[in-house]
């Protein structure tokens, strides 16, 4: 599996501790990331609130890297979810996924959750996406460590 670059972004709303909400973005990405290539963005909300945007971006080995790590922290029950919905996830060669974010502050977990209140990814494939497919059906099968 090779990764082109991937993107992580999370809103962190005035209610959340910004810290924490920057921790878990180290965390998804194994800590591959440094605290100073995290963009921080600050916006304000449909009602005059502060919201930060925060991002981060890998390309090449660390961006495989990251993605292993992230691939690695999914149970067998979302590779299989993501495997199943992968046409709708993806466009060309990106697919995009959506993790928890609740989930990976308070339990350190990586789960998948489509909907509000995520940490949303975007993989750049260097390969096609069916080879991302194998991948994915090699780890749910167990047959395959990343």
């Amino acid at each position: 599996m090779r990764i082109n670059k991937i993107s992580a972004s999370v809103f962190c709303y005035s209610t959340e501790d910004e810290a924490r909400v920057r921790d878990a973005l180290l965390l998804l990405f194994n800590n591959v990331i440094q605290d100073n290539e995290i963009l921080r963005i600050k916006v304000e909300g449909h009602y005059g609130d502060p919201i930060i945007t925060l991002k981060a971006d890998l390309e090449g080995k660390r961006a495989t890297d990251a993605t292993s790590y992230l691939l690695s922290k999914l149970d067998t029950a979302d590779i299989v979810y993501l495997l199943s919905t992968i046409t709708s996830r993806s466009q060309g060669n990106r697919i995009y996924i959506r993790v928890d974010k609740q989930a990976l502050i308070s339990q350190r977990k990586v789960l998948l959750k489509d909907g509000e209140d995520v940490i949303k990814i975007v993989l750049s494939l260097k390969d096609n996406i069916k080879e991302f497919m194998e991948v994915l059906k090699q780890l749910a099968s167990g047959n395959m460590s990343v």
